[in-house]
């Protein structure tokens, strides 16, 4: 490789590891609080609780029009200033707060008119996760990913502590778990926007209409996107709900949470990469970008799997010695998300060298598929199959993504797979299998184990990397 690609494949470690180590950690707290959560909340509560989650993923792309991903990518052109940075930023600012304050007037008016008791919880929850999801492209738009990892951990032990305070011991249930989460996400993008400064960036005299149609030139592309995802993320449980009622999606929420170890841990990564890619293609360096993109494919196989084998060894301990027992059933289809995740991972890193590429068209297109496929599949097989149709529909909707998102850069890129990640697939299909039929500690302690070597062997070199890192802050 030569020296170049070196040293971008060395920034992208950097940003991996530097991201890496806060969302480990602030995921692995909010794991932690899982197995509280089970046995505080009832199934129906807990997939409630779900399901608002769910809207609030549909509604903020819709209300921002996706514009923080256009903000981010213009924010690091070449030729960007820093006084340029901050129009767009600005703009994009404005633009949120005029489209959210139509929300909040309609939700208020349905609160009193209909008294809907969860309606302001359900508001707070949104904003705050609104605002959240603004900061962070302004995080990477000002290249500060340190804070983004510092401030996700702030936010996640306040959603612990309050949480536990109005679920454990206020005793709110369903609206106690939607305030922890709104005053976690809301008190952390106040601690972002004052010590970073937001104040610095926004300037109102900046605000241009050619800007925000610049913004929403680039974004409009990726609503349809945004939204095929969240069909194919979320509708499972909506789904759920309607045909086999909302116990039930409590049970599958739960299932989803053993995959989300994985998408959380290689987020870190899918964040990088969009910035590195991005930057990599400033420089129109299109042959060497092949080998580079070929290189980090081959490499993202590799950690992928090696972290799916460890979260498919854990499966069994962790339903019947861990969750609430009322959730059991659920390990069931965890293997079956959990492999889906590798193809939805696989697919946005297709996804981030479009968006690079400033083609996010071609990622929408191949969403709104996947999420149609998902949509025939579950309805069509639910009421036969139950919870697993919601499960395999997930997982192929994902591949057919991966597959065609894979198909359309072939012309720009050649995607290779290295004969070692071949065998890594055959020992992945080992812990698959093994993860339904083996129900006994012992054995599943033996595969841990054997996971963990895997990991260790095949993962030192990051591995080394992090500790260093560590290292030396202290």
């Amino acid at each position: 490789m030569a020296t170049k690609d070196k040293q971008i494949s060395s920034s992208l470690a950097k940003n991996t590891i530097l991201l890496a180590i806060g969302n480990i950690l602030t995921k692995g707290l909010l794991f932690v609080m899982i197995p509280f959560f089970s046995r505080w909340l009832s199934t129906e509560d807990y997939g409630t609780f779900d399901l608002f989650c769910t809207y609030v993923s549909l509604l903020i792309p819709l209300i921002t029009l996706s514009t923080g991903e256009a903000m981010f990518r213009f924010s690091i052109q070449g030729d960007s200033t820093n006084e340029k940075i901050k129009t767009y930023i600005s703009n994009c600012f404005y633009l949120i707060i005029i489209n959210c304050s139509f929300l909040v007037l309609f939700l208020i008016l349905i609160r009193f008119i209909f008294d809907w008791k969860l309606a302001i919880p359900f508001l707070l929850l949104f904003l705050g996760e609104l605002f959240n999801s603004f900061l962070q492209s302004f995080l990477r738009s000002i290249k500060k990913l340190n804070i983004y990892s510092f401030c996700n951990a702030f936010s996640v032990v306040l959603i612990s502590i309050l949480v536990t305070f109005f679920v454990k011991y206020m005793n709110l249930g369903l609206s106690g778990i939607i305030y922890g989460y709104a005053f976690g996400y809301l008190l952390g993008d106040i601690f972002i926007a004052l010590f970073t400064k937001l104040y610095n960036y926004i300037d109102f005299k900046k605000l241009s209409t050619n800007q925000i149609k610049e913004l929403i030139k680039y974004s409009y592309p990726l609503i349809p996107n945004s939204i095929s995802w969240w069909i194919v993320n979320v509708s499972d449980r909506f789904i759920i709900k309607v045909v086999m009622g909302v116990a039930y999606n409590g049970i599958y929420a739960i299932a989803n949470k053993i995959p989300a170890i994985c998408t959380a841990v290689f987020s870190v990564f899918n964040i990088s990469w969009q910035q590195d890619a991005s930057e990599y293609l400033e420089k129109k360096d299109f042959e060497n970008a092949k080998k580079y993109f070929n290189h980090i494919y081959n490499s993202m196989i590799k950690i992928l799997i090696s972290i799916c084998i460890i979260i498919l060894s854990t499966n069994f301990i962790l339903f019947k010695y861990i969750f609430d027992a009322k959730y059991y059933s659920a390990y069931l289809y965890s293997p079956i998300l959990i492999t889906s995740i590798i193809f939805m991972l696989l697919s946005q890193f297709y996804g981030g060298i479009q968006i690079s590429l400033k083609n996010p068209k071609a990622n929408g297109i191949t969403t709104v598929i996947g999420a149609f496929c998902n949509i025939m599949i579950n309805v069509l097989t639910i009421k036969w199959f139950g919870l697993y149709a919601a499960a395999i529909s997930t997982l192929l909707s994902y591949l057919i993504v991966d597959a065609l998102r894979k198909y359309k850069l072939k012309e720009i890129v050649s995607f290779k797979i290295n004969k070692s990640n071949y065998i890594l697939i055959a020992v992945y299909l080992y812990f698959l299998i093994s993860s339904y039929f083996i129900e006994c500690l012992s054995l599943s302690i033996v595969n841990l184990f054997a996971a963990s070597i895997i990991f260790i062997v095949i993962n030192k070199d990051y591995i080394i990397k992090i500790i260093n890192k560590v290292l030396r802050r202290f």
